[in-house]
């Protein structure tokens, strides 16, 4: 069964829609009839159940609006493989099958998400308003998943004027406002878009205005330090220069501020007051894309891009830290008889920062770069057989602020098959390796960190086996995995600031299965995920591996949504996690005890266009309908139950939040 690839995914390769984690509505997907819904520049008709090869699933832009997404926790609401947990914006953290951010590569635009500001921070600032889709690749994979994806890949993809523009328009906007009833929220936003008579010319802005005062938990209790106030503007230009060639240039300026608690992952203590901070990200990214009509060998882009995270906090002072990326990814795919090669080479150049800003008596800087280069080759053996394998090799230099060098590099292999034995029905099997090297701190960590003369790099190996069968309108899957890290880099304690290759693995098996049905007007899915991970016979909990891993409780999210009619859309979505009884971990000799309760939560939604066309589009979200009190499993654990650890607690999920809004169409 032969693939078909685009030219504009950078950093993957292929598309593949893997039924064993599919969402209904990235196969049912037209939110009432908006163009804006529909997923841009990705070929769903492609190889399935591609084991460690490609894509595992894509949040649309259908289900962002159905849930009016406002964070990160609300992106990857219906992907129950993915983790975001914390009420605090600023401190939600992105896991895959329990495998942090930091070993994730994570691109916006195709630029690369190098490190945190600060490790009680996460490290993707983003607006949901601006995402078109968000792509989510599990497991070590393929070659071209980019530099340190030891747990996977996430690819956020902001909006084109493309995507806006309606068939028979030049020129347009959108004005959209919206109250969220929990922390009396409010957001607007307002883009203007358009394009030339001859259609090579195109762009758009947009501005987004936000503020929340503390949100509530289910108690109705003040979730401090929770406040926020955001600002974010947006610029995208993009040229046709002839039928084969395209050149877009984008600019992204977004900042966050607020009394925002000093460790905003934990909850509101004495040694945890709100203080005022301040976030930016700044990013400018240059893409090319060339696509030959009459050579098969040519199908180049090309990413170039420069972004600064930037955070200033009070801590007694204020003090500024900084992490500024620049990088490049070039990429080619070439068609050779059975063989589709995709190959191409990365660079990124990190410099971390933090400096005194009231008295600027001191800063601490430090430099690190990685170097790639990378091959995959997917092989259609015959119209039941296909088979990937690929390689990459990266090379990471780091010049730390303690004045020490460290050079490393890594090869990184995958082979897998995908085998058709009856139409519809597959199964696939793979097996991947991830490399990475030693890479700047987070900012604020300049000041005391250290590494280990003798720090290498760490390495993942996944294995993957999975079913999937495709039959009319039924989409089901199922798979297990192995994901093992070996030689993580680890401190001895969570206040540890001196950083060396744990002796004991990181490692998170599990499984996974989905079902989906579109009855046209109603559709429904559910989706099932397992893993277990530890390091050692010790289960991994956040406080002690922070970015690196934690441990979620098997998760299932159902989704039901009905368009009774083109003007109405409803639905359901659920998120059942079960607990994780009492376990214990052992820090700096102590042993505690921790569990994690299980919880229930629904959340429903409607949208409704009053007017005989899509000019005004009304929409009613309510998240957590029953107003459960319940603690995120993507949170820190809470641990108060132990002598000497009664201020450490992740923070409480937000109560219920009766969310409106309103789009108009110009």
């Amino acid at each position: 069964m032969k693939s078909t690839t685009n030219r504009y995914w950078h950093g993957s390769v292929l598309v593949s829609v893997m039924a064993s984690t599919m969402n209904s509505s990235v196969l049912l997907a037209e939110n009432l009839n908006n163009s804006a819904n529909t997923p841009r520049k990705l070929d769903m008709v492609t190889v399935v159940g591609q084991a460690t090869a490609g894509l595992d699933t894509v949040v649309t832009r259908s289900e962002l609006d159905d849930i009016q997404a406002n964070d990160l926790d609300d992106v990857f609401l219906e992907n129950p493989s993915v983790s975001v947990g914390g009420a605090v914006s600023s401190g939600q953290k992105i896991y895959i099958r329990n495998i942090g951010e930091d070993m994730l590569n994570i691109t916006v635009d195709g630029a690369e998400q190098a490190n945190a500001v600060f490790h009680h921070s996460g490290r993707v600032s983003i607006e949901p308003e601006l995402l078109q889709q968000v792509e989510v690749e599990a497991g070590a994979g393929s070659a071209a998943a980019g530099p340190g994806a030891l747990g996977g890949a996430v690819r956020f993809t902001t909006k084109d004027p493309a995507d806006l523009l309606r068939a028979e328009e030049n020129s347009g906007a959108i004005v959209k406002g919206g109250y969220n009833e929990n922390g009396a929220a409010y957001k607007t936003s307002v883009t203007v878009y358009g394009r030339d008579q001859t259609h090579r010319y195109s762009g758009m802005a947009s501005a987004v205005l936000s503020e929340s005062d503390n949100l509530e938990d289910g108690r109705g209790d003040d979730i401090l330090g929770s406040e926020e106030q955001g600002k974010v503007g947006f610029l995208k230009g993009v040229v046709q220069l002839n039928d084969e060639q395209s050149v877009s240039v984008s600019y992204e300026n977004l900042e966050r501020k607020g009394d925002i608690l000093y460790k905003p992952e934990l909850i509101s203590s004495v040694r945890n007051q709100p203080a005022p901070t301040q976030h930016n990200r700044v990013a400018w990214t240059l893409n090319y894309d060339w696509l030959s009509l009459a050579n098969e060998l040519l199908d180049l882009s090309v990413t170039l891009y420069q972004t600064e995270h930037e955070q200033e906090r009070f801590i007694g002072a204020f003090y500024d830290g900084s992490v500024e990326t620049l990088g490049l990814t070039v990429q080619n795919r070439s068609t050779l008889g059975v063989n589709e090669f995709i190959y191409g080479i990365n660079f990124r150049d990190d410099t971390s920062t933090l400096h005194d800003v009231d008295f600027a008596q001191y800063t601490f800087e430090e430099e690190g770069t990685v170097a790639g280069v990378f091959v995959q080759d997917i092989i259609s053996v015959t119209d039941q057989l296909t088979v990937s394998t690929g390689v990459r090799f990266d090379r990471y230099q780091l010049d730390d602020v303690n004045g020490q060098s460290f050079s490393d590099d890594g090869i990184s292999p995958n082979i897998s098959a995908n085998y058709e034995f009856k139409p519809g029905y597959s199964m696939s099997l793979g097996y991947a390796e991830a490399f990475r090297g030693p890479e700047v701190k987070d900012a604020f960590k300049l000041s005391v960190y250290s590494n280990a003369a003798d720090l290498e790099g760490e390495t993942a190996k996944n294995l993957e086996l999975g079913l999937d069968i495709v039959q009319g309108a039924l989409v089901f899957g199922a798979g297990v995995f192995n994901t093992r890290i070996e030689d993580p880099v680890v401190n001895e304690n969570p206040w540890d600031s001196n950083y060396f290759n744990g002796e004991e693995d990181i490692e998170s098996v599990g499984y996974y299965a989905s079902l989906a049905y579109d009855w046209q007007k109603l559709s429904a899915s559910a989706s099932y995920s397992a893993a277990n991970t530890e390091v050692g016979d010790e289960k991994v909990t956040r406080y002690v591996y922070s970015s690196n891993a934690i441990s979620v409780g098997d998760t299932l999210v159902t989704k039901l949504a009905y368009d009774p009619t083109p003007k109405w859309r409803l639905g359901w979505i659920m998120e059942w996690v079960q607990p994780i009884h009492t376990d214990t971990i052992e820090v700096d000799g102590q042993i505690l005890t921790f569990e994690k309760n299980g919880y229930v939560v629904h959340d429903i939604f409607a949208q409704w266009q009053p007017l005989a066309d899509d000019t005004l589009l009304l929409a009613l979200t309510v998240k957590n309908l029953f107003d459960r009190d319940y603690f995120d499993h993507g949170s820190v654990e809470d641990l108060r139950g132990n002598a000497g650890y009664e201020l450490i607690s992740g923070q409480p999920e937000p109560g219920r939040d009766v969310r409106l809004a309103a789009t108009l169409r110009f």
